[in-house]
């Protein structure tokens, strides 16, 4: 611990229908001021509108977003924003383009997005206005760079890419950096760790390795491939686990259709049906019948076992395992074939049926079950359901998973839009995100109803959404430090002030020792896991033959995670790098002290209970969204003197090397306070840091201070 103290002083609080213009550019050059002036205002407050007038004397009314390259940008009340060459606009105007300072967010990505942008300001400012509240003002750069970060790369930024960002002079460089952080690997880490918490996607489950399932979702987001099309692969997946990766999602509760069925409802549509697997719902539309009909959509699907193996003998296989004079061997056999037999196959029977203590008037208990779809109450048009079949027992999950992806359906695009809303913003238009039975009691109906309309826009492009959202002026205000007044709702003057998620803060920690390299450090275990693990339990098979897979799969189970270390390897293998040192792991990380220094997506699903990441508060994976950002004594001892702490402290540390590389104890501050916080120490606190430098303290001592505080593990 450092010898003295430093102040620091920057505390944070203890706890539609949108359609561009299509006409050619010349000849909507300037469309006349009563047509703009008929539009709805999407005016922001604090937002100045001028009258600007080109060399033809014809006149628009906007806002001025900024001059680059030679371009004005302007944004009119509708909030499509044009690019006009400067020597078109009248003299008065260039020379009022060259002076002015621009309003709101700078120059955006494109016309079409700004505009999307400022519908979602207009329902956000709405909100307030109507509560008598007013938004915040903009974020700096610095909290501004540093949030984006952490919200689409899920790390800080490193020194070097906080200054790039800083003394970068363009009116366009915040759309700039989003586009840039939504095109990188930190992007699809990040977005992995958030799945991962909402599906439980965990190693080992049900006694098997989900390697498979790991890899098929992280190719998934690397592909972006949109989002719709990623949960229907999900419902429909079969085959084995080993060969097919979407399967791991229902087979992570393999045999257990009714706990499936209730997690997939309120995953992925916002149903609260739990109760009504055993009840009729007390507080809601469901009952316990319409519960049984919609899981009788995979009554015939089976989730686990051999069966569906073509020429599958079970008296070959008992004589297989019987042929095995090695003991150790025959129980590694035996787990070999558990991991093989983990598949999804549907058959031509439905055999769900009601339970036995059913006790409702509409059926009776043992009865079969006939599928059948719940409707919404406020869902008018019914175009999800048309065309859905259920005759053909073995089509049940497919047409159940093309009802509930449909673009029209009530609630599936509403659910993960104020998902995304939730990940960027802190809180969920309407909470908890796993219960939407009624939008209309949200914080905003007016806007989820929006954001679900946009998710169907953008055809479930989960990046494109995301880009949406941080282009808001909403998105880019300061986060709001204090607690309502009245305990209301919280409308979104801005984000709120949140700590960091677990894996936020591990990747952030990596980052100040590693730096950007954090990102390049890929684990794809999966085909190499299923490469050693399967054996064929199909036609053709022969005792001898299967002993022989056995005997090669039990050789490579150890090196690909598919059996426990014992006692005297067991230290050994805690040091190796994520892939249990395999050649799976692309570039293999630095370890330091113990810690792989790995994205905490490359790391094991999820890290054992001593991890940093577990004590910040990662999720077990074995309750939906159960990660915690809530504080406690643990997180600050390990703050204080726990290995991270100690590993960015280290002489070989990227943050420490990079500080004391600085020529004067000036610099050596700024350095730290760049890494650390994304921004320049301020005068006084400068001042206390170099006088304790020369009092003694290390730049080591300095990095342990600025660790500890709270601005670090907080997203402002």
């Amino acid at each position: 611990m450092p010898q003295a103290a430093i102040k620091i002083s920057r505390n944070l609080p203890e706890s539609s229908s949108l359609k561009p213009p299509t006409t050619p550019m010349k000849t909507r050059l300037f469309p006349l001021l009563a047509c703009v002036l008929l539009t709805p205002s999407l005016q922001a407050e604090g937002e100045a509108y001028r009258t600007w007038t080109d060399a033809q004397g014809r006149k628009l009314e906007a806002t001025f977003r900024g001059i680059e390259n030679g371009q004005v940008f302007l944004q009119v009340r509708n909030g499509y924003v044009y690019r006009l060459p400067l020597d078109k606009l009248s003299p008065v105007d260039q020379q009022a383009a060259k002076t002015l300072k621009p309003e709101g967010l700078g120059i955006p990505a494109d016309p079409n997005l700004a505009q999307a942008a400022a519908r979602i300001d207009m329902l956000v400012d709405g909100g307030l206005a109507k509560a008598g509240q007013k938004p915040n003002p903009l974020a700096s750069d610095e909290q501004f760079v540093r949030r984006v970060y952490l919200d689409i790369a899920g790390r800080i930024p490193t020194r070097e890419e906080a200054l790039e960002f800083i003394n970068d002079t363009s009116v366009s460089k915040r759309a700039k950096v989003i586009d840039k952080l939504l095109n990188s690997d930190g992007y699809r880490s990040h977005l992995f760790n958030y799945l991962a918490d909402m599906l439980r996607v965990a190693d080992v489950a049900q006694k098997a390795r989900f390697y498979t399932y790991q890899d098929w979702l992280k190719s998934q987001i690397a592909d972006n491939v949109p989002w719709n099309q990623m949960v229907f692969a999900m419902m429909t997946a079969d085959g084995k686990l080993l060969d097919q990766g979407a399967t791991g999602y229902l087979l992570r509760d393999a045999g257990m259709r009714l706990d499936n069925l209730s997690l997939t409802l309120s995953t992925f549509l916002g149903a609260n049906v739990s109760c009504a697997q055993c009840h009729d719902h007390p507080f809601a539309d469901w009952t316990q019948r319409q519960f049984y009909e919609m899981a009788a959509f995979f009554g015939a699907t089976e989730t686990f076992g051999t069966r569906g193996n073509a020429g599958y003998n079970g008296k070959q296989m008992r004589q297989a395992l019987a042929s095995l004079d090695d003991r150790r061997l025959q129980q590694q056999a035996k787990n070999i074939l558990r991991v093989n037999a983990m598949a999804v196959e549907d058959s031509t029977e439905n055999d769900l049926k009601l339970p036995d203590d059913y006790k409702y008037d509409d059926g009776k208990p043992g009865d079969p079950v006939k599928p059948k779809l719940v409707t919404w109450a406020d869902d008018k048009t019914k175009k999800a359901y048309q065309n859905v079949q259920t005759k053909n027992e073995e089509d049940l999950r497919t047409q159940f998973a093309k009802w509930m992806t449909s673009p029209d359906h009530p609630r599936f695009a509403m659910t993960i839009a104020n998902r995304m809303w939730k990940r960027v913003f802190g809180v969920g238009i309407k909470e908890p995100v796993t219960d939407l039975d009624d939008p209309e009691a949200s914080v905003n109906p007016a806007l989820l109803h929006h954001l679900a309309a946009e998710m169907v826009r953008v055809k479930f492009d989960l990046k494109q959404f995301n880009r949406l959202l941080c282009n808001t002026q909403a998105y880019q205000r300061e986060a709001t430090s204090h607690e309502m007044a009245d305990g209301g709702p919280y409308l979104f003057p801005g984000p709120v002030l949140r700590r960091m998620s677990a894996e936020q803060a591990w990747d952030s920690c990596a980052t100040l020792v590693v730096g950007k390299e954090v990102d390049r450090f890929h684990a794809h275990r999966g085909a190499k896991y299923a490469e050693v693990m399967k054996v064929n339990l199909g036609e053709g098979m022969t005792p001898e033959s299967l002993k022989a897979d056995i005997e090669k799969a039990a050789g490579g189970m150890r090196q690909y995670g598919g059996a426990k270390p014992n006692a005297k390897n067991r230290k050994k293998k805690q040091m190796q790098p994520a892939g249990d040192g395999d050649d799976s792991v692309e570039i293999t990380p630095p370890v330091r002290n113990g810690l792989v220094l790995a994205r905490a997506s490359e790391l094991p699903q999820p890290e054992k209970d001593q991890h940093f990441l577990r004590m910040f508060g990662q999720s077990d994976r074995q309750i939906a969204d159960s990660s915690s950002d809530e504080g406690s004594i643990p997180q600050v001892l390990m703050l204080m003197n726990g290995e991270a702490q100690k590993v960015i402290g280290q002489e070989d540390s990227l943050v420490i090397q990079t500080a004391t590389g600085q020529k004067s104890p000036e610099q050596q501050v700024e350095s730290l306070y760049l890494s650390f916080f994304s921004r320049k120490p301020k005068p006084e606190e400068l001042a206390d840091a170099v006088a304790a430098l020369g009092n003694g303290l290390t730049t080591r001592d300095l990095s342990w201070v600025l660790f500890n505080t709270r601005e670090f593990v907080f997203v402002e």
